[in-house]
């Protein structure tokens, strides 16, 4: 009796297995092989984020040295703040402190020269973006001392006349 009951369950297990396929367990852990695959993709994209923000930090700080270049001799000095993605220009250059205080303080009459200056500045942050792949703010400054009175970023100037500085 014991001999037919165990015969009919392995058929019983034959004819299941027949209809409804050999199931695989499920593993517990994933195979050492996946997991290989899996941390050696995070590690390449670390390194790939990595070098990525070394090559935006290197072109960064190309672009402020082109800046110092370009505006040491008849403006001033030129900053980078990395946190706030912004480049400031701090006048130095006696002339161009007088020119710039004069236009604020008189900003009705000297509309036009306030225009121009805008208008460059905003040519010189977009060129920034475009070379940094980036939204950037460039932003100009009184005087060393003085109060921020430009600032740009994307496409946009915002002006700050004598009324609206603390």
């Amino acid at each position: 009796a014991l001999t037919i009951i165990s015969v009919l369950g392995l058929l019983f297990s034959f004819g299941y297995v027949y209809k409804n396929g050999w199931v695989k367990p499920k593993p517990t852990q994933p195979s050492s092989r996946t997991t290989n695959v899996h941390s050696n993709q995070y590690f390449a994209q670390k390194s790939s984020e990595s070098a990525s923000i070394a090559q935006r930090q290197k072109n960064e700080q190309n672009v402020l040295q082109q800046l110092q270049k370009s505006y040491s001799k008849n403006v001033g000095d030129v900053s980078f703040d990395q946190e706030t993605k912004t480049y400031t220009i701090t006048p130095n250059n006696a002339k161009y402190v007088k020119a710039v205080t004069t236009m604020w303080k008189y900003p009705k009459t000297n509309a036009k020269s306030i225009k121009t200056m805008s208008d460059n500045y905003l040519k010189m942050s977009r060129s920034i973006d475009k070379s940094l792949n980036g939204s950037y703010t460039l932003q100009v400054k009184r005087s060393k001392k003085g109060p921020v009175i430009l600032s740009v970023k994307n496409g946009k100037a915002t002006m700050m006349n004598e009324s609206q500085q603390k």
